[in-house]
């Protein structure tokens, strides 16, 4: 008969549920609009998770009668709209995962009690193991023939149902505590525990001003939040040893050439930290048996006594390794190595714990541990949420991988991992980020809430003063209100990543930009955005502005730089023009290696900073000429005042303080004092201006804390 699905009609994904038979999309008891042909393709990779759903199987079964020229576009368009129902991303699967040119796989896990398989059919999850198979050729009776034959199978069954017991059932989370509450947890710090108490990295909002960091240490049950005394300046924690008696903290300031700091062993509960010999580190971790340490020192690992002596090197990374961990059995070495300062460009590594067979492993992200049985490996795959990826160790003792999962998806953003010895629940550092819209009162000489203290910011104000526009965060969406915050009308949705944006001189229309690489209008009534030159492909663009007459916009354009790399973007950086009625582009004279574009709203003058030396220039459109206003911008956040008579920034090296420079003399005078201030949203220091030239700010309102996850494996 062959192989054959049975399927129920209801599969359950994550909190959606899809009933095959109906043709409805639910999630979380609400039903979603999905057309015929995306849920056609939905239905299809989900009768085959884990399974490679080519494009031509797509066609066959969706549009299997149809011939037209461009069905390429047309699964595209499918895919594209399922995903926008589901909430995934092609740049960042959870769901979806696209194989270029060849299809599509269901990656998430999907939970179907009514399926049932017949006939044999092999499992994508684990590489199958090497098959044996026996040669009765030599035998001459036919009855011991029989009889090796049937012994044979009995042994391949047995081998096989082994193997299968074999693989890990998976962990999902079924309940989560929030231990701590509030207490400053600085992100991306490691989490460490002796199996009832946690040890974390903590950066208070008085540590913040002071420039400090400490330790400090909370039941995993939650609880008082208990400070280690400890004098060593910005201690960061790096590993707990196996006896659970001492822990390894780097001391010492951070510099702006090096974060190799000196190693420091500190005893538990209590007493005086040592030095680990002559060690310099960023990250250092213990061997299982307590016998080794390894460390990382620039694109270096080394291995160690745990006294610091017999320093030898084990590998020298391409890239910067860290979250540096043995493997339970103290085997291997795993790590993360980083290529420049961003966490999409993470690469998890491994090699054994002698220095050889170093190789990158089938998946990406960051920061991960090992279960303390070894079967699991949780890890940060984006910079929001927490995938296992399920190890075994075949019947002829290799190594093999399942396929990752996603542990956690949510609103809360979730980093750094940390199993418990049992591996029932999962330690974590949640990240909710959040801004309060604040305006300065001049009178009584304090910051009150604006439009009721939502999350945005980036506010502009319309020219007739009678709206606003802004961006909301974290979800980086354009909207418009009139000023007392009614008539509230949303403008763009994800995955744009709207910033910077700016009211033409009508009122009619909203420039922004759709970071890092597009900008366009929209309509401030609602409509569809169009991108302007759209056959441009900067790697960077940005700080449009309206020109007085309407028809042409100012803005920063940076081409063929990679992303993140700022020295190229300051030297290839400049500003340009484009008339709006003709699409001519053209470059403002002077303006190489220049950035962060102000225009004047009397539109006489442009202000920008000028590359790395951070200096404030002035363009002048009458005159034609640059001149330097002022040293050394802080935050790049310059705005004008509405009679275009001064501008105010903050100045780097100066006190914490809001500064207006008049114009075109350069007299500072100081506005405000920001000395209690820590700004936060997706343009950290943006300040704007209401009509009366009093200062709006975003004030960081986000919060850090450590979350219990409890896990259920099935």
């Amino acid at each position: 008969m062959g192989n054959r699905v049975q399927t129920e009609p209801v599969i359950r994904f994550h909190d959606f549920q899809v009933n095959l038979e109906t043709g409805e999309l639910w999630k979380a008891g609400v039903r979603l609009k999905l057309q015929d042909q995306p849920f056609k393709v939905l239905a299809a990779l989900l009768q085959r998770p884990g399974q490679i759903v080519t494009r031509e199987e797509l066609r066959q079964l969706i549009w299997p009668e149809e011939s037209f020229g461009d069905f390429d576009h047309a699964i595209n368009l499918a895919v594209t709209k399922l995903r926008a129902s589901l909430g995934d991303s092609a740049d960042v699967p959870h769901l979806i995962e696209t194989l270029p040119r060849r299809g599509y796989r269901f990656i998430a896990p999907v939970e179907n009690p009514g399926i049932e398989v017949v006939g044999a059919r092999r499992s994508s999850a684990f590489p199958r193991t090497a098959k044996w198979t026996p040669n009765f050729a030599f035998l001459k009776s036919k009855r011991l023939a029989l009889l090796f034959s049937i012994l044979g199978f009995l042994v391949l069954a047995v081998v096989v149902n082994v193997s299968l017991n074999l693989r890990p059932p998976l962990p999902r989370v079924v309940d989560s505590l929030e231990i701590t509450n509030d207490y400053g947890l600085v992100s991306g710090a490691k989490l460490v525990s002796d199996g009832s108490r946690l040890y974390f990295n903590f950066f208070t909002a008085s540590a913040f001003s002071a420039g400090r960091e400490g330790l400090a240490q909370v039941s995993t049950q939650g609880g008082e939040i208990a400070r280690l005394p400890l004098a060593l300046e910005e201690p960061r924690l790096y590993d707990i040893s196996p006896t659970h008696s001492e822990l390894f903290v780097g001391g010492g300031a951070f510099t702006s050439t090096t974060i190799e700091r000196p190693l420091w062993a500190l005893p538990l509960p209590a007493g005086s930290p040592r030095r680990v010999g002559d060690i310099l580190a960023h990250d250092a971790c213990w061997a299982p048996d307590g016998r080794h340490l390894v460390f990382g020192n620039g694109n270096d690992l080394f291995v160690a006594k745990p006294d610091g002596s017999e320093i030898r090197k084990l590998a020298t990374i391409d890239g910067f390794p860290n979250y540096v961990q043995f493997s339970p059995d103290g085997t291997r070495l795993r790590f993360t190595s980083f290529t420049v300062d961003r966490f999409a460009e993470g690469q998890i590594m491994e090699m054994r714990a002698d220095g050889t067979g170093l190789h990158r492993l089938p998946i990406r992200g960051c920061c991960g541990k090992w279960s303390a049985d070894g079967r699991y490996y949780f890890y940060n795959q984006t910079p929001r949420d927490i995938w296992v990826l399920p190890e075994r160790r075949s019947i002829l003792g290799e190594g093999e991988f399942g396929a990752p999962v996603q542990v956690t998806t949510g609103p809360v953003p979730f980093f750094v991992p940390t199993p418990s010895a049992d591996g029932k629940q999962l330690f974590v550092i949640g990240w909710q980020q959040l801004v309060e819209l604040v305006h300065y009162e001049s009178r009584s000489k304090r910051f009150v809430p604006f439009l009721g203290g939502i999350s945005a910011g980036e506010l502009e104000v319309s020219p007739d003063g009678q709206w606003v526009t802004y961006i909301s965060f974290p979800e980086s969406t354009l909207w418009r209100s009139k000023l007392d915050g009614s008539e509230r009308l949303q403008l763009t949705f994800p995955p744009m990543y709207a910033s910077e944006p700016r009211w033409s001189p009508d009122g009619k229309t909203i420039l922004f930009t759709d970071v890092p690489s597009r900008i366009f209008v929209v309509p401030a009534d609602g409509g569809t955005p169009q991108q302007l030159m759209p056959e441009d492909h900067p790697t960077t663009i940005g700080a449009g502005a309206w020109l007085p007459d309407g028809n042409s916009i100012l803005f920063v354009r940076e081409m063929g730089c990679p992303i993140a790399d700022y020295s190229c973007f300051f030297e290839n950086a400049a500003i340009y023009l484009l008339n709006l009625k003709t699409q001519q582009v053209s470059k403002l004279p002077g303006s190489e290696k220049m950035f962060a574009s102000r225009l004047s709203r009397n539109g006489r003058y442009v202000s920008a900073v000028l590359g790395y030396q951070g200096k404030l220039m002035l363009y002048d459109f009458q005159t034609k000429r640059w001149a330097q206003l002022a040293n050394e911008v802080g935050s790049n956040s310059v705005v004008w005042s509405h009679d275009s008579k001064f501008v105010y920034l903050d100045l780097k090296g100066q006190p914490a303080q809001l500064v207006r420079i008049s114009v075109p003399d350069g007299k500072v005078e100081p506005a405000l004092d920001l000395s209690e201030i820590k700004f936060g949203g997706g343009y950290s220091g943006w300040i704007s201006l209401l009509p009366d030239d009093s200062p709006l700010l975003s004030l960081d309102r986000s919060r850090e804390d450590i979350y219990r996850l409890e896990l259920q494996y099935r």
